[in-house]
């Protein structure tokens, strides 16, 4: 096999602006998740703020202590809504960080399997007689890995979505039995004096 030096750095060249083009990507991915989880901080936090705000106002004008005790209870349910609703939100900005390095992983090692395959080519046209058993064999290899990969990828995707579905449906269901038991305290409460 004969490569001119040439060829060897045009090739290189061309490897090296896809990997640099690939980190800009992923450079650019990382700041956007950086910049939305930021916002969404800035978000909960002035939320919270406002609901304490209001809170301290409201208890300060109670003028009896069953009133406070109602706005306390009261109060219980809209900050577990938010901290519920935050870390949603947190994980669908993760869950994005992660698929688009995934899929950058993914883009990168299919690029890999290709030169591997061409690289094993190259060698079946100039490898002596009798090799080819060897270079098939190399081939089966590295295609039998590649339907491993995308097999173990698929089915953690699956079972990640999976996962969050359920944690989202069993965290709903608890706020939703929450709100109700607070509901059922202040109206007992009221209901007793």
């Amino acid at each position: 096999m004969n490569v001119s030096p040439e060829k060897m750095l045009s090739a290189f060249r061309n490897t090296a602006e896809v990997r640099i083009h690939e980190l800009a990507t992923a450079s650019d991915g990382l700041l956007s998740g950086v910049e939305h989880l930021t916002a969404l901080n800035l978000n909960t936090g002035r939320a919270l703020l406002d609901e304490t705000i209001a809170f301290t106002q409201a208890a300060a004008a109670a003028r009896e202590p069953r009133t406070l005790v109602e706005l306390q209870i009261g109060s219980i349910t809209p900050v577990l809504r938010h901290g519920h609703a935050w870390f949603t939100t947190a994980g669908t900005v993760a869950a994005q960080a992660q698929a688009d390095a995934l899929r950058l992983f993914e883009a990168g090692m299919s690029q890999w399997l290709q030169g591997v395959i061409l690289t094993l080519e190259l060698l079946n046209r100039s490898a002596p007689a009798g090799s080819a058993l060897a270079v098939h064999a190399l081939r089966s290899v590295v295609a039998n890995a590649s339907t491993a990969y995308d097999g173990v990828t698929r089915a953690a995707a699956h079972a990640s979505s999976t996962a969050r579905t359920h944690v989202d449906q069993a965290a709903s269901a608890a706020l939703e039995a929450l709100d109700r038991s607070t509901s059922a305290t202040v109206s007992l409460i009221r209901s007793a004096a």
